[in-house]
């Protein structure tokens, strides 16, 4: 007898913030998580593999920045995403819940709108739901071909599809963020100095952003956490300290060899600040800011409760 395949979670009705583990969360933009959408202008990179990014309207208002996500299998998860954790997860809806990018993107800016820290990137206002109709609309003005979603009946989801969906995400409807709709200049001097001030006051809020290169980052302000762990976040709970390590200074030098290109760029004008390069020389260790100190449970409206999911349900722990 064959067992039936793994399928993510339903989204519930009425909507939630999500994702629905502990830690920060992202709050719907409209009640319904839906809305009238115009698309206007694709804004975005043609390779970007996580999601394609469009100015549109939103029930009439804006322009906005609107983020939509393409789907990931929890296996390609487990492996590109969170292939050094020291200790699996325990089912793979997990793998998702924390690895997923609009997942990543909706905790950290969970954690950015709890604080009242949303200076610190561009400004996120909700997630949306598309409707079946909007996922057609723009399948049909990316790629000129009416491809509706697949019906229940339809046959097996294998990822070669637009939206990169298989089986596990049958039903589910496509995601997207709203964002302020960002200038796409270079930073000025002024801007250029706040990016590393920026960087370091989100580590010390848990937000660990990996993914710092240049075409993250508009204006001076960073516009993508696709990669980011929040905590809390199983990989900055049961990672190698190593690895760790190899990671955060990795996240440092894209940073600085974005202020190297700027520097160059502005014969001079956007300075290389002193101590990201000296921690980047070889002085990691001198580092004070690291995302793994920050509370995350002072949040939690249960933390006994959201402290013991996280010991007793995150993990597959040995018998």
């Amino acid at each position: 007898m064959t067992s039936s395949p793994f399928r993510l979670a339903r989204l519930p009705s009425p909507p939630v913030p999500l994702p629905r583990v502990p830690g920060p969360r992202l709050a719907p933009f409209t009640p319904s998580a839906q809305a009238d959408i115009e698309f206007i202008e694709f804004l975005g990179r043609k390779n970007d593999k996580d999601s394609l990014v469009w100015k549109v309207t939103i029930n009439g208002a804006g322009p906005f920045a609107l983020k939509v996500f393409f789907f990931r299998h929890w296996d390609f998860l487990r492996e590109n995403q969170a292939g050094d954790l020291a200790t699996p997860l325990a089912n793979p809806q997990l793998y998702v819940d924390y690895f997923d990018p609009f997942n990543c993107e909706c905790r950290a800016y969970g954690r950015l709108k709890a604080e009242k820290r949303e200076d610190l990137a561009v400004k996120a206002h909700g997630y949306i739901l598309l409707t079946p109709q909007q996922e057609a609309g723009l399948v049909q003005r990316v790629t000129g071909r009416s491809t509706p979603p697949p019906s229940a009946d339809a046959h097996n989801l294998d990822g070669v599809n637009f939206w990169g969906r298989h089986e596990q995400h049958r039903g589910l409807p496509v995601r997207a963020i709203v964002k302020d709709l960002a200038a796409g200049t270079g930073p000025n001097p002024a801007q250029a100095q706040g990016m590393w001030l920026d960087l370091q006051a989100l580590h010390s809020l848990g937000i660990f952003v990996i993914d710092t290169h240049l075409g993250n980052y508009m204006g001076g302000k960073l516009v993508d956490f696709s990669r980011a762990w929040t905590t809390y976040h199983p990989a900055l709970d049961e990672i190698y300290v190593r690895t760790f390590q190899d990671l955060l200074l990795g996240e440092l030098q894209s940073l600085l060899d974005y202020y190297y290109e700027l520097t160059n760029t502005s014969g001079g004008s956007i300075a290389v600040p002193e101590d990201l390069e000296a921690l980047c020389s070889g002085h990691l260790d001198q580092y004070q800011n690291f995302p793994t100190a920050y509370d995350w449970l002072k949040w939690e409206m249960n933390a006994d409760v959201a402290a013991a999911y996280v010991e007793q349900k995150v993990f597959k722990r040995a018998a």
